[in-house]
């Protein structure tokens, strides 16, 4: 099961698909992605990535490891109190959720404002922690 759960990005793309932010991978265009965030998406959109490097691991003892991932969430607007209230949003929805297949999933930190970015853009980013047993 450790395998299907490397895929952070996916899962915490679905938690916020499924929480009706007014964000969505399938509408035309989407507003939602995995990865970096295109220069083609909505002036409202949000991106999923995961944040590289090893995963943190610690022997339970029991003949399995606990395994965190990290995946910082990228949201950005045309307003910025528009930008913000949607970060702030994905924050609540994805604090503390429970998503299947993990022992937790922990949004850090509040959503700190980047500036403006490509097309005067107002962005905010945060970092959710999911962690699992392997």
């Amino acid at each position: 099961m450790a395998s299907a759960l490397t895929d952070v990005e996916l899962h915490v793309a679905q938690v916020l698909d499924a929480a009706a932010l007014g964000v969505s991978r399938t509408a035309t265009p989407p507003s939602l992605y995995m990865g970096p965030m295109p220069l083609s998406a909505p002036p409202l959109a949000v991106a999923v990535r995961e944040v590289p490097g090893d995963a943190p691991e610690d022997y339970m003892g029991t003949g399995r490891s606990y395994l965190q991932r990290d995946v910082q969430v990228l949201v950005r607007g045309r307003d910025y109190l528009e930008a913000q209230a949607l970060a702030r949003e994905c924050w609540r929805t994805l604090h503390l959720v429970a998503v299947s297949g993990y022992v937790s999933c922990r949004a850090q930190g509040l959503p700190s404002y980047l500036g403006e970015g490509d097309n005067h853009r107002h962005r905010f980013v945060f970092t959710v922690t999911l962690a699992y047993a392997a």
